[in-house]
């Protein structure tokens, strides 16, 4: 027994056992920090992914407002008809602005023309349905008016040219930037031009509602 418990002893105090335990010790340890590790890229990659992803859909929805207020402001700067253009709602966009995921990824460049931008286009908004119940009658009144929403737009429409940059920028760093295809930009130019339509008819009807009915003498 005495002769067993000392070869036991003299193999935990013995070299190759501190060797191999401390090798066996440290391959383990090794283990579990590469799957930490891989676990963290994964994680890291997935989010990546994932930020691209909303990303994307805001450039798609800031991509075909674009167009829409060039439209609008084009239109009142020339005297014609906009429309009642209080359909600039952004759900995708505003999205971000409450994504946890977004705040850990994008720069605070990008949050800041986020912010600025969904503030000013509810403003905007705001301002055209104000003007559906206003009735100018003097045609000076009538121009300072259309010419107020043209800027209005147009600044719209800079703030989303400011706000794609910085998407694009985000998405060439990702990796995932992605281009129209001849089809998409077919159907996204069809469809504006059916809500360019159907908005610029709705002041001129809502005009003839207006109308005063001369008086008889």
């Amino acid at each position: 027994m005495n002769t067993l418990l000392h070869d036991v002893v003299a193999f935990l105090t013995s070299r190759e056992f501190a060797v191999n335990f401390v090798a066996n010790l440290g391959g383990a340890m090794a283990g579990v920090l590469l799957a930490f590790w891989i676990e963290r890229i994964r994680a890291r990659s997935d989010a990546q992914l994932l930020y691209g992803r909303v990303l994307r859909t805001s450039r798609s929805e800031l991509a075909y407002l674009k167009p829409i207020c060039e439209h609008g402001r084009n239109a009142l700067r020339t005297g014609q008809k906009a429309g009642a253009l209080d359909f600039l709602g952004v759900p995708a966009t505003r999205a971000l602005l409450v994504s946890p995921l977004v705040h850990d990824q994008a720069p605070y460049s990008l949050i800041m023309a986020l912010t600025i931008l969904c503030g000013f286009l509810s403003a905007t908004e705001n301002a055209f349905r104000n003007v559906q119940h206003l009735k100018p009658k003097d045609v000076g009144a009538r121009e300072l008016l259309s010419k107020m929403l043209g800027d209005q737009l147009d600044n719209a429409n800079k703030m989303i040219t400011i706000t794609l940059e910085q998407i694009d920028s985000q998405l060439r760093l990702l990796g995932l930037e992605k281009a129209q295809d001849a089809e998409t930009q077919e159907v996204s130019r069809r469809l504006r031009e059916v809500l360019q339509s159907q908005y610029a008819s709705l002041p001129v009807q809502n005009a003839q509602s207006n109308q005063e009915v001369p008086k008889s003498e």
